[in-house]
């Protein structure tokens, strides 16, 4: 009788554990919440605040679906990892927020098909990480967002997205800073796809006498694909100072607004206005004054100042630049080759000419290169699972599964087995595997120097 009560207590306790979360059919993590709840979660059973929600998505992607009215003014989630998007479980989900109320995401944040009602004066934060407003089309969010970061605070870069909804304003120079010493230390981007910002402000928000501008290490991009954009504008007050570049693009075909200002004087590297036609796309990278080129067809290349430009990078003059797409063929992909290279008794392994310290060396073991696991599965772009359990490792790279176990003279790939002459084994604590047998298994190419006792790998 005690173990048939201990096995349905185990039982229910299982289900109940279970049941925490939904998976969908998509594989996808998904926590349910309303406002008042005490649940656990789940659809029927909801927690009471999104902040419960993302402790439990425990730093994976995943989705928490809102019931109802919802007031996110006293969210305080710590730094979380994964993108937590927050998405109405049905039509009248609504997120409230009180009236001067400062909301600041610690963690990657999409917003999906959710509707806003905020205070005035009201505003979220993006300190620092990505944030994509998806809201759905007739949803608005009345008042600001600041990003890089909210009063006196140093992130390292940031990234806002717009696909859907209406937004008020966004202040890309952050909000409430009192000393310049503030800010990003990379680049600063706002990508809009679709929706409406009414204002795009170069310049940081403020209030008070003291308050200033923030710093940007990198660049500050601005990047519009689509949507709209009502106005660009900035403050004389509290412009960023841009350590590197202003990029203001608009592609496909997209136009300036007609109110449509930036600052020039604080702006070390220049500004940046592109304009590019239907037919491709001209993003920003890292270094000032280079942009990515991106066809939409193999059969389109771009024409700037009367060049064609394949893709890749090229280098554009400070000002305005025009960009067209014309008739042209892309020049076939090259196929780019990673050489990786361990020497017997070196504790080294060297990837394109980048050597990188390994705890123990290469080493031959019965006429065998031996390599540490971690490093030459890491090297290869593989994925590194051990299960300390069995002694076996498991590698996936692409639709490649490679198995070794430790003293088993034999490695699985793909589920069927080939004998090897030397097993995987531990020595000196570090598992060693044979080089060779990995690197063929992952449908590498592999030479041996005999003279300086390197193994090459090329890939």
């Amino acid at each position: 009788m005690t173990k048939k009560i201990l096995s349905a207590v185990l039982a229910v306790m299982l289900v109940l554990s279970l049941s925490a979360f939904v998976v969908s059919a998509d594989d996808e993590l998904a926590y349910y919440v309303e406002a008042g709840a005490t649940g656990n979660g789940t659809e029927d059973s909801p927690f009471g605040t999104i902040d419960e929600a993302i402790l439990a998505l425990g730093g994976k992607d995943g989705t928490v679906y809102v019931y109802g009215a919802y007031d996110i003014t006293a969210f305080k989630a710590p730094a979380w990892e994964g993108m937590v998007t927050i998405a109405g479980a049905s039509a009248d989900a609504i997120l409230t927020v009180q009236k001067s109320a400062g909301i600041v995401f610690n963690g990657d944040v999409t917003f999906k098909d959710i509707l806003t009602e905020i205070g005035e004066y009201a505003h979220f934060n993006t300190n620092g990480t990505k944030m994509i407003f998806d809201i759905g089309e007739d949803a608005e969010f009345k008042y600001m967002i600041h990003t890089p970061a909210l009063g006196n605070a140093i992130v390292e870069e940031n990234y806002f997205e717009m696909n859907s909804g209406i937004l008020s304003t966004f202040y890309l120079g952050g909000g409430y800073s009192t000393s310049y010493a503030n800010g990003v230390m990379g680049d600063t981007t706002i990508v809009v796809n679709g929706g409406t910002i009414k204002n795009i402000n170069t310049a940081a928000d403020s209030y008070m006498d003291n308050q200033t501008g923030i710093s940007v290490g990198g660049n500050m991009n601005i990047v519009i694909n689509g949507g709209e954009v009502v106005q660009i504008s900035t403050k004389e007050k509290t412009p960023a100072e841009i350590m590197g570049a202003l990029n203001i693009i608009f592609n496909n075909g997209m136009e300036a607004p007609e109110k449509f200002a930036y600052p020039e004087e604080t702006v070390a590297g220049g500004v940046y206005i592109v304009y590019s036609e239907e037919g491709g796309k001209i993003m920003p990278t890292a270094d000032v004054g280079v942009f990515e080129v991106i066809s939409d067809s193999e059969t389109k290349v771009a024409k700037i100042d009367g060049e064609l430009v394949y893709n890749g990078t090229v280098e554009l003059q400070p000002g305005e630049n025009f960009v067209e797409w014309v008739a042209g063929q892309q020049p076939a992909k090259v196929e780019e080759k990673t050489e990786i290279k361990l020497t017997i008794g070196k504790a080294e392994i060297t990837t394109n000419g980048e050597a990188k310290a390994l705890d123990v060396p290469a080493q031959i073991i019965d006429s065998r290169t031996m390599v540490p696991l971690r490093a030459i599965f890491e090297a290869l772009g593989a994925s590194v699972e051990w299960d300390d359990a069995t002694k076996t490792v498991t590698s996936v790279k692409g639709d490649t599964t490679v198995k070794l176990t430790i003293g088993k003279a034999a490695i699985t790939v793909n589920g069927a087995d080939k004998a090897l002459d030397v097993p995987a084994q531990i020595v000196d604590s570090r598992t060693l595997v044979p080089v060779r047998a990995i690197a063929e298994s992952f449908g590498c190419e592999v030479g041996w120097d005999d003279p300086t006792k390197t193994v090459t790998i090329t890939k």
